[in-house]
């Protein structure tokens, strides 16, 4: 904290210290004046949260509208007050604060009319002579007596200044702080039984998410929070580049409380969710906002900031996980187990724990599936479900990182099957995660790009497309070629690998690497053939 010296006098002239106001923000959250206003908190927690993550500019409106009220993506602010009223009254419920059990503070938080950016400001006693003056009151309604304000330090303008600290380490706790200090934790931490449980037994739940339940592109039908003990909701990373699947299972988070500056050794929380007697496949989805703060430092991601450990039923499934590291260059993390059991009082219990740092989750499903088997994977780039001639359930794109989809026209007169009309072309991968096991994985082609009757600019037949496919660092193709394999234009062909097994993050990192022209996969199989114990 930086002073000048004027005179007999010195003044301060720099922004709150972060510990300063990560206190204030505290104090505001667990006040008597908030205490009944959880609707409010989440306000002020979505607007600061957003203002530490330098995504202020993003927000208006419209946006708080649906990311904290819920409303419809398409609302009409026009023809919808929620957003302005409860700005009105929170800059109120503020004002009040300061008013009264606040008005002693140092530092107050200011949002000021027409602005959704909150402001940490030194208040009376902050100017060197100690003497409060009146002032108008910056959160609007009336006047309150205090001193002239001094600087005002906004995170959206700049954030890197504002909250510049001396380690990577103060930054992750910084980032940690602003988004739950200012959530109390007070709603209810169960939902009534049976309410996240879909009709056929799986359950799917959005961690942190307090509006309604929606249905994604794969038909998996996702529930707000519920089944919880413990844990504050805090808002996700703002930013997931690159390009990620399902990036509304990443918006919300449920997260481990902190005690101060310092994380509370109490800051475990746990999802306590009741089931039918059978075994489950388990997939806990993560992407965490620390990986791309602004308050981090030039050529550094987010590794090593955040260690916490995951159990379910009393048994370790991850042990001192850091999310940025197990998802390499993905935005996002999905890790995945198989034979998951209810406990005797018939719920799966999971339970995230300090190591030393704050769990979090973002999204949980369990699925019903064979004992000792993971379920299938199958995966076609598309945006919707596809049932095969045999009746497989194909799911729409996921797990990729990097590529581009497109559905060349195929002539009428072709029969190819519909799986083969899509495809994933360019430089890219797919993480898929899966249980430890042993796994077969098939791959479907087709060339309906360089083809007898493309343009004549364009080239035509064998040697046209050309590229490598490895998983986890181990070549499958070489210098595969679609056209010269299939025999010809429009006609499928399958590649299919046995023996495969996951690599430490648990995935099958596939890789899909050029080498004349782009690489190119119409749909991708996993099957789980791990020998059984007799």
């Amino acid at each position: 904290m930086g002073n000048v010296s004027t005179g007999n006098q010195e003044r301060r002239t720099l922004a709150p210290s972060i510990a300063e106001c990560s206190e204030e923000l505290s104090s505001v959250a667990q006040s008597r004046t908030f205490q009944q206003s959880p609707r409010l908190i989440r306000l002020l927690q979505y607007l600061c949260s957003n203002s530490v993550f330098g995504e202020s500019r993003r927000i208006n409106e419209h946006t708080i509208g649906v990311d904290v009220f819920a409303k419809p993506p398409d609302f009409k602010e026009n023809k919808d007050s929620t957003v302005r009223v409860e700005m009105h009254r929170l800059r109120r419920k503020l004002s009040a604060f300061y008013a009264t059990e606040g008005a002693g503070h140092k530092i107050r938080i200011i949002i000021s009319a027409g602005n959704y950016t909150p402001a940490f400001q030194f208040w009376p006693g902050e100017n060197g002579n100690g003497k409060p003056a009146p002032e108008a009151d910056p959160n609007g309604d009336r006047a309150v007596g205090s001193l002239a304000p001094g600087p005002v330090a906004t995170a959206a303008k700049n954030p890197t200044k504002f909250y510049a600290i001396g380690s990577i380490a103060a930054i992750a706790v910084l980032c940690l702080v602003v988004a739950a200090v200012l959530y109390n934790g007070r709603r209810p931490s169960l939902r009534a039984p049976g309410a996240a449980a879909s009709p056929n037994g799986e359950v799917h739940i959005l961690a942190g998410y307090d509006g309604t339940a929606w249905t994604d592109d794969g038909g998996r039908r996702w529930q707000p929070d519920g089944y919880y003990q413990g844990g504050i909701p805090g808002r996700g990373p703002g930013d997931l580049e690159p390009a990620t699947p399902g990036r509304r299972l990443y918006q919300t988070m449920r997260e481990g409380r902190l005690a101060g500056n310092l994380p509370d050794p109490g800051g475990t929380f746990s999802y306590d969710i009741p089931v039918k007697p059978g075994t489950y496949d388990l997939r806990l989805y993560f992407a965490d906002p620390v990986r791309r703060s602004a308050l981090l430092q030039e050529k550094e991601d987010g590794q090593n900031l955040r260690h916490f450990d995951v159990a379910v039923n009393g048994q370790p499934l991850l042990k001192r996980f850091d999310v940025v590291a197990d998802s390499g260059v993905a935005a996002a993390d999905v890790r995945a187990f198989k034979d998951i059991q209810p406990a005797a009082d018939g719920r799966v219990h999971l339970q995230f724990t300090p190591n030393p740092n704050q769990p979090f989750v973002n999204a949980l499903e369990l699925t019903p599936s064979a004992p000792g088997f993971a379920n299938p994977i199958r995966i076609t780039p598309r945006q919707s479900v596809l049932v095969d001639s045999q009746g497989n359930k194909w799911g729409p794109d996921d797990f990729f990182i990097g590529g581009r989809l497109i559905a060349h026209p195929i002539p009428a007169d072709v029969h190819l099957p519909e799986l083969f009309r899509a495809e994933r072309y360019g430089n890219f991968a797919y993480a898929i995660p899966v249980p430890p096991g042993v796994y077969s994985l098939t791959l479907y082609f087709t060339e309906a790009m360089f083809v007898p009757s493309a343009a004549s600019t364009i080239c035509r037949g064998p040697g046209c497309r050309v590229f490598d496919v490895t998983c986890n660092g181990v070549t499958l193709l070489r210098e595969f070629d679609v056209f010269a394999a299939a025999g010809g234009p429009f006609l499928p062909v399958t590649r299919t690998f046995h023996g495969l097994r996951p690599n430490g993050q648990g995935k099958l990192l596939l890789t899909f690497s050029p080498s004349v022209n782009y690489a190119e996969v119409r749909a991708i199989e996993v099957l789980d053939e791990t020998p059984q114990a007799r």
